[in-house]
């Protein structure tokens, strides 16, 4: 089977992180698909394609990207990019099964195009947080046409939780919809070795940093309430590559005013392999979000076999709330709620000291029964021969 994948986001020479999701996605399908990749961001210098060609663990993926100048009108230039790729690939001979749309944003229209251009299925997968409004972030007038036209066209949707599913809904009712949660790398596994029996609750969070989305000040406020009343806990923070980093700061401050600065560690980025390490020593792992859709760290943090605490917001709740399985995933909360999240870990700090905290191996199991490449690339798979039939 042969897919070209319009990838509105992806890694690229600008943004190295952008989208990985969508590339473990790529990357997860089994070696009876093709995958071919067009990718277009802006660039300082701009202008040009640069091919390459990239071997996955199953099958063979070929990447187009192509970098446009970053200038307005760079919507336009973005689509023009994607639109010249698709016809150099049109020019070799190449004729796509199907037609994968990741995100549907700059790629959206072009994508619409190169379904009806070759008449094949065209499938949308998304993680956009900008369906929810309520999240702060809504479509512009230019976004929302391209996702109506998307959406509406699309021969099935695959969104990464049920939430986000109703949200794409709404521009294309009539659309069959499969959930295909995002892919958790090999590196994410249970290491006892590597946690310790003993000593305090060791918390972990991992985050842009950004305390309007991640809520960095109340799970702080929180941790000292639970500190005051007796709890031993710790607590390391990663990431803050981008914005978050200039909050920094100001969270080391708070922590010293709260009097928890000697168990609160900002840590700042972190590689994938850092992270798998970090969640493989710690005994639970905190989000204390606003708005998510379904966060990678979560499906991380479970397939390390660690407990969460989150709040209630995307699909986080459908795991939490939905395990059916008999393993205790962790503790579910309301955005805010700082009284719950200290009684949590009031709660978790106890439950270290008895030995009692949830099973690693069970939580660890139900993430490899659903977040693993071969758990998603056969999901995807079942989604493509659906579309086809």
């Amino acid at each position: 089977m042969r897919v070209l994948h319009l990838a509105s986001w992806h890694p690229n020479k600008v943004h190295p992180q952008l989208g990985n999701f969508v590339r473990r996605h790529i990357e997860a399908l089994p070696g009876a698909v093709e995958s071919t990749v067009l990718h277009a961001w802006p660039a300082r210098g701009g202008g040009g394609i640069s091919s390459q060609v990239m071997e996955a663990e199953d099958g063979r993926v070929q990447t187009l990207t192509g970098y446009v100048t970053d200038f307005p009108p760079r919507r336009w230039r973005v689509q023009r990019a994607y639109n010249q790729m698709g016809g150099r690939l049109l020019k070799q001979g190449y004729r796509p099964d199907l037609i994968h749309l990741h995100i549907a944003a700059d790629a959206a229209e072009p994508a619409v195009k190169m379904a009806a251009q070759w008449n094949v299925p065209l499938v949308v997968s998304e993680n956009w947080t900008a369906y929810h409004p309520e999240n702060g972030r809504s479509f512009r007038k230019k976004e929302e046409r391209a996702v109506l036209t998307a959406l509406s066209t699309a021969a099935m949707h695959l969104p990464v939780s049920q939430h986000l599913g109703r949200a794409m809904a709404r521009y294309g009712p009539k659309v069959e919809q499969r959930v295909i949660p995002n892919v958790v790398a090999s590196c994410f596994r249970p290491d006892v070795a590597r946690r310790r029996q003993h000593g305090p609750l060791r918390l972990l969070h991992v985050s842009s940093m950004v305390d309007a989305h991640k809520n960095i000040r109340g799970m702080l406020s929180a941790l000292a309430r639970a500190v005051e009343g007796g709890a031993d806990v710790v607590l390391d923070c990663y990431g803050g590559a981008g914005a978050g980093s200039n909050e920094i700061p100001e969270f080391e401050k708070l922590a010293h005013a709260l009097g928890i600065a000697e168990r609160v560690c900002f840590c700042g980025p972190a590689r994938e392999s850092q992270v798998a390490e970090a969640m493989q020593g710690a005994d639970g792992f905190v989000l204390f979000s606003q708005y998510e859709n379904l966060p990678c760290v979560l499906l991380e943090a479970w397939s390390c076999g660690l407990p969460v605490i989150a709040t209630d917001v995307g699909g986080v709740a459908e795991h939490l709330m939905g395990s059916d399985t008999g393993a205790d995933l962790g503790v579910l909360l309301k955005p805010e709620d700082e009284a719950g999240l200290t009684a949590a870990v009031s709660a978790w700090a106890q439950n270290k000291a008895g030995g009692m905290l949830p099973n690693a191996q069970a939580i660890a199991a139900y993430a490899q029964a659903r977040f693993t490449p071969v758990a998603v690339g056969g999901a995807i798979l079942d989604a493509y021969r659906s579309a086809l039939a």
